[in-house]
């Protein structure tokens, strides 16, 4: 991959809309592997740069992370060089909220945690099963956004060398809802041969929707079972290694248990299950959004050579449960803890 000036990539990023397709740019923080530098828009037709001595809470730009906790997403990274069209960007920077917000949660339970010998044991309970409830609702809300970027690139920026085609992918217009999608009313997968046949869509990318739907069909049940069943999340418990909770109660019991994440005989790790929800979820951004990528012909990037990172305070919540997908740990008591 080839590197690009800094007075190429600011021209790129801030000043010639024509130089990238007329896609419109979100502008960030650039860091040039020593100083970072930022600029922000004047009267019009200029800008101004602004003196900043570090980006504290932000995406930026830059050929390698600056710091361990600086994290890389490649659906981010991947929109950014190459679909920033205004109607994109907009749902992109509520997908980005959403993964703060996601990583805010999981600082608040290890806070919660962290402190569970000197908040009231009657209450504690309560604070762990409102942050579970938020990450269950906000990962489903992910899925949504994310189908809504898919069905505005398909019936808006592209056109299908085979005629007969592209006259399906304009005669039934890609829904931008992903149950709408990829679910029958029953709450069944549709097949790749339907995703094809009734949208004209690449193979790849409904088979893709098909794998994916077994893991969005369950968050919908968990959501239900939370939030639309008249209950809410069952008891959970705080122990010494970290919050547990009963492996048969409804909202849990779908989630394939291992004996590593057994307290005892009745109680299992929280933990494990919300990193199964969280990076499932961002796993399922980055499925659809690469495989789309692979098969379509999108614009070229903006900053060929450069990366886009995610800086967040947070983000040591995500790198933390990153440990527990990769099975190097099952306990809050396990991992460091957050500042």
């Amino acid at each position: 991959m080839g590197s690009i000036s800094y007075l190429e990539l600011r021209k790129i990023v801030y000043l010639d809309p024509q130089a990238v397709d007329g896609r419109s740019i979100l502008i960030m923080p650039f860091w040039d592997g020593s100083e970072w530098h930022l600029w922000t828009e004047a009267p019009p037709g200029s800008i101004i740069k602004l003196q900043i001595v570090d980006a504290v809470h932000s995406n930026y730009i830059a050929k390698e992370p600056v710091t361990k906790s600086d994290i890389y997403i490649e659906f981010i990274d991947l929109m950014w060089q190459r679909a920033t069209w205004p109607e994109i960007n907009k749902l992109m920077l509520g997908i980005q909220d959403d993964f703060h917000l996601l990583a805010t949660s999981l600082c608040k339970l290890r806070h919660f945690f962290d402190k569970k010998d000197v908040i009231d044991s009657s209450i504690i309970s309560s604070f762990v099963k409102s942050e579970l409830e938020y990450i269950v609702t906000v990962s489903r809300s992910v899925f949504d956004l994310i189908q809504e970027v898919i069905a505005f690139l398909w019936n808006n920026c592209i056109t299908l060398s085979d005629l007969e085609r592209d006259a399906i992918r304009r005669r039934h217009k890609l829904p931008d809802k992903f149950t709408k999608t990829a679910i029958r009313e029953r709450g069944e997968a549709k097949s790749v041969e339907e995703l094809t046949d009734k949208y004209a869509i690449p193979i790849s990318l409904a088979e893709e929707y098909h794998r994916l739907s077994p893991f969005y069909v369950s968050l919908l049940r968990i959501r239900d079972k939370i939030i639309h069943g008249g209950g809410s999340v069952e008891t959970v418990f705080a122990t010494e290694k970290g919050f547990c909770v009963d492996p048969k109660a409804p909202a849990f019991s779908e989630f394939l248990w291992t004996d590593e994440h057994r307290y005892n005989e009745n109680l299992v790790s929280l933990i494990p299950w919300i990193a199964n929800i969280i990076f499932g979820t961002i796993d399922a951004c980055n499925r659809i959004v690469g495989s789309f990528a692979s098969m379509i012909a999108m614009p070229r990037e903006m900053a060929p050579g450069y990366r886009v990172f995610i800086r967040d305070p947070a983000n040591v919540g995500l790198l933390q449960l990153a440990d527990v997908i990769n099975k190097k740990r099952f306990w809050w008591s396990d991992m460091t803890t957050v500042a």
